[in-house]
């Protein structure tokens, strides 16, 4: 075998693209893949979807240089930032499409996949437990067109939520929603809130799924874990002979785990000697993605497989690789979210928070993305005015300026 370097893998959960559901993990077996139909237009969404995944993705690994471990769900990134796309306007909307990868796709048509995955994709398999929550909190004193909010919770089945940005325990609440619908996974994922903070847009993913060919715990050995092609540390090695699909990239191997009934899956991608997983990530396109899949459903053998445990948890602000992406608009004061609310609002950060277990059982994990918007104008401000005392008044035609009556008064009896 080759020897294993870095591990790239959690490049894509194929079956993170979920929703909320609660299942019953017993004694049950697994049954066979089960086909969710998705139309043309569907399936181009999810397409441009893993584009974007795979765009945000590879300048993360590049920057870390193979020192960190890392993990994101793209599926939670672009459904919040998809149902802030629901209130962008003008060139900040396109700006955001074009970011997300949508372009041909009409707002509709994105809202309506979203919408179908949630609904379809839950419960189709009972060894693999998936819960999906999106919220929508409102500072108290923005005033928010109803129609945004009635398409959020169309579209994406969000929470309405109201907070005060002065109150103490307003973060407590924000965090103690995520830690809710991810099992306590994500913890502590907002430290504060800015006095300029209008409204948050919050996705929640949790995952659990139990392998269909589970690792024996007595064959899990302590064994080297290269984190150099000189440097190796112990770590739990887990084995297992199982027939599984792999498939080859060009500079690495794909080796697929399903979990269930097959419905979902790890896609593990391991660099060929000599190869980083940088190298790697640089063949990541959503073309190259399909090939790869395809070939992976052709290509089942029995595999003498050795993967580590792993478990940790990761958290990064994703402001800077958005704008990179082409969604800076959206961050400055000129951005334009005026289907949310006719005060001035932009983009104040786009946040995520991530966490994996992988064991014999099969893998735990969770994420969840906040989408902070702020103001970029003042509000207006209840002013008190007490005419008590003489005043004089006018009264005039405003389009011509003239005077028609002018007075003083001193005594209002």
């Amino acid at each position: 075998m080759k020897t294993l370097r870095t591990l790239l893998a959690i490049i894509i959960l194929s079956g993170i693209l979920t929703a909320s559901c609660e299942k019953n993990n017993g004694n049950i077996q697994p049954g066979n893949l089960v086909n969710i139909e998705l139309k043309t237009s569907q399936k181009q969404v999810v397409d441009s979807a893993n584009k974007f995944a795979f765009d945000i993705f590879k300048p993360i690994i590049t920057e870390t240089k193979g020192g960190e471990n890392l993990m994101i769900s793209p599926f939670s990134i672009s459904s919040a930032l998809s149902m802030t796309m629901n209130g962008a306007a003008g060139e900040t909307f396109d700006a955001m499409k074009k970011t997300l990868r949508y372009d041909g796709k009409t707002l509709e048509e994105i809202n309506e996949t979203y919408l179908k995955l949630m609904n379809e994709m839950v419960s189709v398999d009972p060894l693999v437990l998936i819960e999906i929550a999106n919220s929508v909190w409102v500072e108290k004193r923005l005033e928010v067109k109803s129609q945004f909010m009635s398409d959020l919770e169309t579209w994406y089945k969000a929470e309405a939520r109201e907070f005060d940005v002065t109150d103490p325990g307003a973060v407590d609440m924000v965090n103690n929603w995520i830690e809710d619908k991810t099992h306590d996974k994500i913890k502590n994922m907002l430290e504060t809130m800015d006095s300029d903070l209008a409204m948050l847009l919050i996705n929640a993913i949790y995952f659990n799924g139990k392998w269909r060919h589970q690792f024996e715990k007595s064959e899990t050995q302590n064994k080297p874990f290269f984190i150099t092609p000189g440097a190796s540390v112990q770590v739990a090695m887990m084995h297992q002979n199982a027939n599984l699909a792999i498939a080859y990239t060009g500079n690495s191997t794909l080796v697929e785990l399903p979990y269930g009934q097959g419905n979902y899956s790890m896609v593990v991608m391991l660099p060929d000697e000599g190869a980083t997983t940088s190298d790697a990530a640089s063949l990541l396109t959503q073309s190259n993605w399909n090939t790869w899949m395809n070939n992976l459903g052709n290509n089942v053998t029995e595999v003498d497989l050795s993967f580590p445990r792993f478990k940790y948890e990761y958290k990064r602000k994703l402001n800077d690789d958005l704008i990179n992406l082409g969604m800076g608009i959206a961050f400055s004061d000129w951005a334009d979210f005026s289907k949310i609310s006719n005060t001035g609002l932009a983009v104040s950060f786009v946040l995520h928070q991530s966490f994996i277990d992988v064991n014999e059982e099969g893998t735990e994990a969770a994420a969840a993305t906040i989408v902070g918007i702020r103001f970029t104008s003042d509000l207006p401000h209840v002013i008190a005015i007490n005419i008590n005392k003489p005043f004089l008044y006018f009264i005039r035609e405003t389009t011509t300026g003239t005077i028609v009556f002018m007075g003083q008064v001193n005594d209002p009896r």
